[in-house]
């Protein structure tokens, strides 16, 4: 990914409505009338977001019968989010909290 698809992948973030269709997806696929009882827009401007996001590559679209089914596309979002950053490190193992020091040839009072 390059800076320029970098930006454009954020500036679809930065739409509030295409930012909820993230977060709603991201809880598990929806077809275009699930998604429109959560959003307060039309039809038409729904339709025009998932046109957005599909062609940005972060959401998915597949046919089921006469309904469109939409999912994430979690590998996109991933390198998109990680791009500002760059590869992120993995987090630290934690380390167990000492236990009890016990020496030999003393007696603990």
């Amino acid at each position: 990914m390059d800076q320029r698809m970098a930006a454009k992948g954020f500036g679809l973030l930065a739409e509030p409505n295409r930012l909820e269709v993230l977060r709603l997806l991201s809880q598990g696929e929806h077809s275009a009338a699930g998604l429109l009882e959560h959003l307060p827009v039309s039809q038409p401007t729904l339709s025009h977001h998932m046109q957005l996001l599909c062609e940005g590559g972060l959401v998915e679209r597949r046919r089921q019968g006469q309904r469109v089914i939409y999912t994430l596309c979690l590998p996109a979002l991933r390198e998109l989010l990680a791009f500002p950053l760059g590869p992120l490190p993995e987090p630290p193992t934690p380390t167990p909290p000492p236990g009890p020091i016990i020496r030999s040839g003393h007696k603990s009072r």
